[in-house]
């Protein structure tokens, strides 16, 4: 399994984990999805918070221009995404749009600070940051913070 960790403004942060949003859009510079079905996705809530927050499991997976990912989830109205979303990836070359699975709070957010105590090189993703199961981040800080957790 992969863990992809992104970064996330507090308010997106808080409508995933009290489920009012179903998908996260973001955009992409060509037409590969850097997730699938199945992977977990760790959240980075950015601006002042500084930390991570929580979780989630993807779900559905949809690719394509922005057009297309704005036609198929205006169809959709539970998915939670609205033009705020929208506006975020229109005029991006290609987009895509993961379905939140699962959402789960970590009962003690992990701030930057500590991160950086444990592993000093560490930088929060300004983008889409994939690892593997072993990266010490991962081992030493998500997987504990999950055992840690609240449901959504």
């Amino acid at each position: 399994m992969t863990v992809i960790v992104i970064p996330i403004k507090p308010v997106f942060a808080y409508k995933i984990f009290t489920r009012k949003k179903k998908f996260e859009l973001r955009k992409l510079p060509h037409k590969t999805s850097p997730v699938k079905t199945g992977d977990r996705v760790v959240l980075y809530v950015s601006g002042s918070i500084k930390a991570f927050m929580g979780e989630y499991v993807v779900g559905e997976v949809l690719m394509g221009t922005p057009e297309y990912i704005i036609r198929i989830l205006s169809m959709r109205p539970d998915s939670g995404v609205g033009e705020q979303d929208f506006a975020y990836i229109r005029g991006a070359k290609y987009a895509f749009a993961m379905e939140i699975l699962n959402p789960l709070i970590y009962k003690t957010p992990i701030e930057m600070k500590e991160v950086l105590r444990i592993i000093p090189d560490y930088y929060p993703p300004q983008g889409i940051q994939k690892l593997d199961d072993y990266d010490p981040v991962v081992i030493l800080l998500f997987n504990k913070a999950r055992k840690e957790t609240l449901r959504a």
